[in-house]
C-alpha cells in the first residue's frame, strides 16, 4: 500500500477531492478494481475507459485518474486530471512498486524479428555465469523454471511493474524485456532506466498501425532516446535504420554485426552437421567457438546477446562452454518431428522472417523438397500478404496457403491478398482451414522432405470473429503423426 501523495509526487494534474488516502493497488480495468485502488482510465484499441468510471467506483475504487471532463463527480471520491492518463499511468505504476527496475539489470530488445530469441539467449548466457534472468515477452514471463502468458509481447506498464516488483522479490539478478513499437507509442515502458537496450532489425510490420515504414522506426527509436548516458544501445550495424535508432540517443553507442564498421564483428559463420563455427572480431580480441544454432539470422541474435553481456563486463571464458548448448527458442525454427523427414514451426508472419527462415532451410537441407504451410493474420497489415505469398511460392518446392488468425476478417479474402503475390505456375493449393492443410502437407512428404508450417509458431489459440479457440500446430503436427503415421 502506498500514500496518495506519494504517488502523485512529480505529476502535472489537478486534483479534486481528499488527497490523504491510503491506495491498495492500481487498475485500467474496472472489473478489476477492489477497494482503495486507484482506476486510470485510458482510452484502448476497441473502448475508452472514461466510460467504466462508475463501474470502478462501484467496485471499490475511490481515486479516478482521467484526462479530460467528467460528466459526473462524486464528492467522496479523488479525481485527478491529468494531460494524458497513458502517459500519467507509468508514473504512478513505477512509484506504486518502488522503482523495481532499478533493483535488478534491465535490458530492452526491440526490433521486428529475432526479440525473442535474443532475450533467450541472453538469460542463457547470464545462467552460464550463474546470474538468474526473467524474460518479459511474447511467449509470456519465464523466470526459474515458472512460467506466465501474458495477452501482450510488453504489458501494460501497471502489469509490467507489478511482475518487475516480483522478480524482485524472488531475488532475480536481471530482466530482458521484449519493447514492442505498440509498447513504446503507448507508454508501457517509461519510468524503467534500462541498462542496455538492442535493436535486432526492422522490417515491414504493423503498417496498420504505424501507417509507414519511417513511422514504425520512429516508434522504435523510443526506446533509445529515453535511455541515460549510463547505458548502452547495442544496434544491429548492418540494418539500413541503425544510425535513425540512436540519433537522439545520449547512451553509448555500440554496432554488432558483420559489417567493417562494427565494433563487435561477425567473420566467420560455416554451418555443420550439428553445429555452427563461429568468429567474433571484438574489443577484446578474436573469439572462436562452435554453437548449436542454425540459420545466419540466429548468428545475430547471439551476436547481438553476447556483445551485451560482454559490454556489461562479464568475461566470455564464463559462457564458452555454454554456447554448444543454446537453448531451443518455442516457435522458432522449432524441429517437431526427428523422423527423417523433417517438420518445423515457426512464428515467422513477417516477409523478412518467412523470407529469412526458408532460406536457412534450404541451406541446412539443400536436397530435400521444401513444402510451406502459411497464412496471414486478419485485421493486421494487408500490404505484407502478397509479398509473402511471392516469398513462400519462390522459395519453396510446394506450397499450401491456409488461415492464421484471421479474426474479423474471412480467411477467403486474406488469403484472396495472398494469391496476388504468388508467381505464376508455382505449385501451391488452398487449404482454407489449418488443421487440414498441416494435415495435407504431412500426408503429401516425402521421408527426405522438408515442412515449414510458419505463422502461429508458440500460439496455441486461433482467433476468429472476437473468439480464441484452442489451435497449437505442434499439437496438430504429432497427432498426423499418431492417426495417420505421416
Amino acid at each position: 500500500m502506498r500514500e496518495l501523495a506519494d504517488l502523485l509526487e512529480g505529476l502535472e494534474a489537478s486534483i479534486t477531492g481528499r488527497k490523504n488516502r491510503i491506495i491498495t493497488g492500481l487498475v485500467y480495468d474496472s472489473r478489476a478494481a477492489r477497494t482503495g485502488n486507484v482506476f486510470i482510465a485510458i482510452k484502448g484499441e476497441v473502448t475508452d475507459g472514461h466510460k467504466f468510471i462508475d463501474r470502478a467506483i462501484e467496485n471499490g475504487a475511490m481515486v479516478i485518474v482521467h484526462d479530460h471532463d467528467l460528466e459526473r463527480y462524486r464528492d467522496e471520491i479523488t479525481y485527478v486530471r491529468v494531460k494524458n492518463s497513458r502517459e500519467a499511468m507509468p508514473h504512478l505504476a513505477a512509484r506504486f512498486y518502488y522503482f523495481p527496475a532499478n533493483e535488478m539489470l534491465t535490458i530492452g530488445v526491440t526490433g521486428t524479428n529475432g526479440k525473442t530469441t535474443t532475450t533467450y539467449y541472453f538469460q542463457h548466457l547470464l545462467a552460464a555465469a550463474h546470474q538468474q534472468a526473467a524474460i518479459i515477452g511474447t511467449t509470456g514471463v519465464r523466470y526459474a523454471g515458472q512460467f506466465e502468458e501474458l495477452p501482450h509481447t510488453t504489458p501494460e506498464s501497471v502489469d509490467l511493474q507489478a511482475i518487475l516488483a516480483d522478480l524482485v522479490i524472488h531475488k532475480c539478478r536481471a530482466s530482458i524485456l521484449e519493447v514492442s513499437s505498440h509498447a513504446l507509442i503507448q507508454h508501457r515502458a517509461d519510468e524503467i532506466n534500462f541498462n542496455a537496450a538492442i535493436f535486432t532489425n526492422l522490417t515491414q510490420d504493423h503498417l496498420d498501425y504505424h501507417a509507414t515504414l519511417d513511422a514504425y522506426a520512429q516508434a522504435k527509436q523510443i526506446l533509445f532516446n529515453q535511455l541515460s548516458t549510463d547505458s548502452i544501445a547495442l544496434i544491429n550495424g548492418d540494418d539500413e535504420y541503425a544510425d535513425v535508432m540512436v540519433a537522439k540517443t545520449p547512451a553509448k553507442v555500440i554496432r554488432y554485426g558483420q559489417g567493417e564498421s562494427c565494433d563487435y564483428r561477425l567473420t566467420r559463420f560455416e554451418p555443420g552437421s550439428e553445429t555452427t563455427q563461429c568468429t567474433l572480431q571484438t574489443p577484446k580480441g578474436e573469439l572462436s567457438f562452435e554453437a548449436n544454432i542454425v540459420g545466419l539470422y540466429n548468428g545475430y541474435n547471439l551476436l547481438a546477446a553476447m556483445a551485451t553481456v560482454m559490454e556489461l563486463g562479464y568475461d566470455f571464458a564464463k559462457f564458452q562452454q555454454a554456447l554448444t548448448k543454446m537453448p531451443a527458442v518455442p516457435g522458432r525454427l522449432q524441429q517437431i518431428c526427428t523422423s527423417q523427414k523433417k517438420v518445423f514451426i515457426d512464428y515467422a508472419h513477417t516477409p523478412s522472417a518467412m523470407e529469412t527462415v526458408l532460406k536457412a532451410l534450404r541451406q541446412f537441407y539443400p536436397d530435400s523438397r521444401l513444402i510451406t504451410v502459411f497464412g496471414c493474420g486478419g485485421d493486421r497489415d494487408k500490404g505484407k500478404r502478397p509479398i509473402m505469398g511471392k516469398i513462400a511460392t519462390e522459395l519453396s518446392d510446394y506450397t499450401v496457403i491456409t488461415d492464421d488468425n484471421p479474426r474479423s476478417e474471412s480467411t477467403e479474402a486474406i488469403i484472396r491478398n495472398i494469391l496476388t503475390g504468388c508467381v505464376p505456375n508455382s505449385d501451391f493449393e488452398i487449404i482454407p482451414h489449418r488443421y487440414g492443410a498441416i494435415q495435407r502437407a504431412m500426408q503429401m512428404a516425402e521421408e527426405t522432405d522438408v515442412i515449414a508450417v510458419l505463422g502461429k509458431g508458440h500460439e496455441n489459440y486461433q482467433e476468429k470473429q472476437g473468439i480464441r479457440y484452442h489451435f497449437d500446430d505442434t499439437e496438430v503436427i504429432r497427432r498426423c503423426l499418431e492417426v495417420n503415421g505421416c
